[in-house]
C-alpha cells in the first residue's frame, strides 16, 4: 500500500474509537483480576426489544460468591469537542439510586445493598456525584455541541446501560459462562462504565444567582470542577428498567464516566473497594 494512503488511513482510524477500545481491552486482558470479551453482543426483549454490542465486557471474581460485571463503552471525543460538563443534584429529596445487584440465592434483583467506593472518593451513598445531565462543549470556542439530540455522553451511557439490562435478564447466563462459576451460588454486581478521552467537569453554583427574567447566571457565579471520573444517575427508559418479582426496579441506574488517562487507576481502586464495601442494609 502506498505510504501516503497508509498515512491517511491511519489518520482516519485515529479519529475513531478503535484504538481507545483496544488499549482498554488489552489493559484488562493483562489484569489478573479480569476475564474480558470484546464486541460482546447483547439483546433484550421487554416492552420494547433492543440489541447491540458493547465494546468491552469485563468480569471480575471478587470472591467465591460474587462477580462484578462491567460493560464498557469507549468513546473517543472529537478533538474539537473535548469538554464534557455535568449538572449534579445536591439536594436529598430522593436517595442515591442503588447499583444493579443480582442475588443468586433469591434469583432476583436486590436494590437494598449499600455499595460505595472510598478509594474513588465516595465514602458513602450520600457522597456520590449524582450527575443528572450532560453537555459537550467545543475545546477552542466553548460552544455547545449539538451533534445528537441528547449528546454523545448520553448516547454512550445508554449503550452501556442497555448491556447491563441485557446481562441482568436475557443474557445473565453468559456472565456465569465467561466467569466459569456456579449459576446458583454467585451474585453479580453490575457497573456500567464509559471511558472517554474527553475532559470531565461538574457544575457548581447557587440557584439564587440565576436571573429569573433571563434564566441565566453570570460567569463569575459558575464554577466548573475538573474530575477524573463522574458518577451519573442514568434515566432508564421503560424498556431498560429491571423486571423483578416485586415489580419494576429503580428508574435510574448509577453509571461511571472515566477519563481515559485515569482508567488504570480507577479500575484498580474500584476492585479494591468492591472487596470491602458491598454491604447489606443495617
Amino acid at each position: 500500500m502506498d505510504a501516503r494512503v497508509t498515512s491517511t488511513i491511519t489518520d482516519e482510524l485515529n479519529k475513531t474509537g478503535l484504538f481507545l477500545e483496544t488499549i482498554v481491552f488489552t489493559s484488562l486482558l493483562r489484569h489478573p483480576e479480569f476475564k474480558v470479551r470484546r464486541e460482546e453482543p447483547y439483546s433484550g426483549f421487554t416492552s420494547e426489544g433492543f440489541e447491540g454490542t458493547i465494546d468491552v465486557l469485563a468480569i471480575s471474581k471478587i470472591h467465591d460468591g460474587l462477580l462484578i460485571c462491567i460493560p464498557i463503552e469507549c468513546k473517543k471525543a472529537d478533538p474539537q469537542q473535548k469538554h464534557w460538563v455535568f449538572e449534579v443534584r445536591n439536594t436529598e429529596e430522593e436517595p442515591t439510586f442503588p447499583f444493579e445487584y443480582y442475588e443468586a440465592g433469591k434469583q432476583n434483583a436486590n436494590h437494598t445493598k449499600n455499595i460505595f467506593f472510598p478509594l474513588l472518593g465516595y465514602d458513602g451513598m450520600k457522597f456520590f456525584d449524582k450527575a443528572i445531565e450532560s453537555f459537550e462543549f467545543n475545546e477552542a470556542t466553548g460552544k455547545l455541541s449539538r451533534n445528537t439530540q441528547l449528546g454523545r455522553p448520553h448516547d454512550a451511557m445508554k449503550q452501556s446501560n442497555e448491556a447491563v439490562s441485557s446481562f441482568v435478564d436475557e443474557k445473565r447466563k453468559r456472565i456465569f459462562e465467561i466467569a466459569g462459576v456456579n449459576v446458583n451460588q454467585t451474585d453479580i454486581l453490575y457497573i456500567p462504565l464509559i471511558v472517554t478521552t474527553a475532559n470531565l467537569h461538574t457544575l457548581e453554583y447557587e440557584a439564587n444567582n440565576i436571573d429569573w427574567v433571563k434564566g441565566e447566571i453570570p460567569a463569575d457565579k459558575l464554577k466548573m470542577n475538573e474530575k477524573k471520573w463522574v458518577h451519573f444517575e442514568f434515566p432508564l427508559p421503560y424498556s431498560l428498567i429491571t423486571r423483578t418479582r416485586g415489580g419494576l426496579g429503580p428508574v435510574k441506574r448509577p453509571s461511571f464516566i472515566v477519563n481515559s488517562n485515569e482508567f488504570p487507576i480507577f479500575i484498580t481502586e474500584l476492585i479494591k473497594d468492591c472487596k470491602r464495601y458491598i454491604l447489606d442494609p443495617a
